[in-house]
């Protein structure tokens, strides 16, 4: 029963996702064209330098949200839900109390995927800062791939904490069954209202 609920629960998250992918590539910034759009090379300089300007500044929030989700993801990996056998004469002392469950596994999974996600876009908003600093001749060449590649990543972090926080309250409320659906079902019309307003925007 909570395996099959867990399956469909990611079947909608997939669905939910498929249509958002030509919203993410509204959101990724076009790769530079070799030849110039301006009258000369100062106004094609001018532009990649704002263009430069603007993808740092937004990567500066990226990053912030990037660190907040790595820091609780990390957090939730530690304290999972059910807790740890506390028993001193059980052979699972300090293992996790439902660590049978489907649920639980699903919970554990989107954790760590919403975690390495979250940290692999921080590195890339660190990569893409050095790269700013260092490089002063093919500066935007070089940052658009990799801003487009840490929305990429946050975007399917952010997926994960949604999928992780599901399961992670599904697994603790699995003995009052209604309630449980319930979360998932605020959690995905939620995460689906939140892609909606995304691709409004």
């Amino acid at each position: 029963m909570a395996l099959e609920i867990v399956l469909t629960l990611v079947k909608k998250v997939a669905d939910m996702l498929l249509p958002m992918l030509p919203v993410t590539r509204r959101m990724m910034v076009p790769r530079a064209k070799t030849e110039s759009e301006g009258n000369d090379q100062e106004d094609r300089a001018r532009i990649d330098e704002r263009m430069v300007e603007n993808n740092m500044k937004a990567a500066q929030i990226h990053l912030v949200v990037a660190a907040l989700l790595m820091t609780v993801t990390f957090t939730a990996g530690f304290t999972l839900p059910g807790g740890f056998e506390s028993d001193t004469n059980s052979k699972n002392k300090g293992m996790a109390i439902l660590l049978r469950r489907a649920a639980f596994r699903a919970f554990v999974i989107s954790d760590v995927i919403a975690f390495t996600c979250s940290t692999a876009a921080t590195f890339t908003d660190f990569i893409m800062a050095t790269k700013s600093i260092s490089s002063a001749t093919a500066k935007l060449e070089v940052i658009i791939p990799l801003y487009n590649t840490a929305i990429l990543l946050q975007l399917l972090g952010m997926t994960a904490v949604i999928v992780a926080f599901s399961t992670g309250l599904y697994v603790t409320l699995a003995h009052s069954v209604g309630l449980a659906v319930t979360v998932c079902v605020i959690s995905g019309i939620s995460s689906y209202g939140i892609c909606f307003m995304i691709t409004l925007s």
